[in-house]
């Protein structure tokens, strides 16, 4: 009675149910963790901060330390500060200003102090003697987030985005000796008479905010969908079962092909 199950329409109708389901439970777990993910990420970023020399080492990846708040203490760079042309705040074209601090125990600290819409001011915002910085590790950027042309030729004190390998080439951060991010600047003390527009954290790296409740709705949702792919596929395997039961009782018998009604008695001639 049940050997039709086996016949190559139904073994695909089985993979196309058991990969709906799959599909829908996979689905409702990604729900889940981006809503995980985007509280975390919170999480981290309203702890209090530490020290960098805590939470990172020179040219290791920043792992759970990124999105914490830290502090460095040390002394700016000024000769090897770099612009990050093209880049916009409040709809403006300007340049991001990256100043490596290096801290008391060695460590150089890529510090992303703010953006500027006129290079020249970002010669005379640089504090001298030793400072104390407090801002937001964050990981490299990428290549996806250069705004310039590709290809495009930078003059000096210029880099296309802001990573450790840029850092090498255009200010000769060796990148041993750096952190493999940077630090979004939140303060620092003592303050400069001058200096460029402090960025806020949810600009320049935003997180994707996730209600609890909407997220928990698509989780849900797709465990719905997936418990009717279920239902749906057993009612099709009943219905089968009962056609072949009324065929077989008909002196016609049924096709093992039929997955839905029995055939249409013909009419007499």
């Amino acid at each position: 009675m049940y050997r039709f199950l086996l016949t190559p329409r139904w073994l695909l109708l089985h993979a196309v149910a058991v990969a709906a389901v799959a599909g829908c439970l996979v689905l409702g777990w990604w729900q889940a963790d981006v809503y995980q993910d985007s509280h975390g990420r919170h999480e981290l970023r309203d702890r209090e901060p530490v020290a960098v020399a805590e939470l990172a080492s020179p040219g290791a990846e920043l792992g759970d330390a990124a999105d914490r708040q830290a502090v460095a203490t040390g002394t700016y760079l000024p000769d090897q500060q770099q612009l990050v042309p093209s880049r916009v705040h409040d709809g403006t074209l300007g340049s991001f200003v990256v100043t490596p601090l290096r801290t008391d125990d060695g460590m150089v600290v890529p510090v992303l102090r703010g953006w500027v819409d006129d290079p020249e001011d970002a010669g005379t915002a640089v504090p001298s003697g030793e400072v104390t910085v407090t801002g937001y590790l964050l990981p490299p950027e990428t290549p996806d987030h250069a705004t310039v042309r590709t290809g495009q030729e930078l003059e000096d004190g210029r880099m296309a985005y802001i990573a450790p390998d840029q850092l090498a080439q255009r200010a000769g951060v060796g990148e041993a000796t750096a952190l493999h991010g940077y630090l979004l600047l939140r303060e620092e003390s003592p303050e400069p008479a001058a200096a460029p527009v402090v960025l806020d954290v949810d600009t320049v790296a935003p997180i994707r905010d996730v209600s609890p409740w909407q997220n928990l709705s698509y989780w849900a949702q797709w465990w719905v969908f997936a418990l009717a792919a279920v239902v749906f596929w057993v009612s099709i395997v009943r219905n089968g079962v009962r056609t072949r039961r009324l065929a077989a009782a008909s002196p016609e018998g049924a096709g093992d092909d039929d997955v839905s009604a029995p055939a249409p008695s013909h009419a007499p001639s």
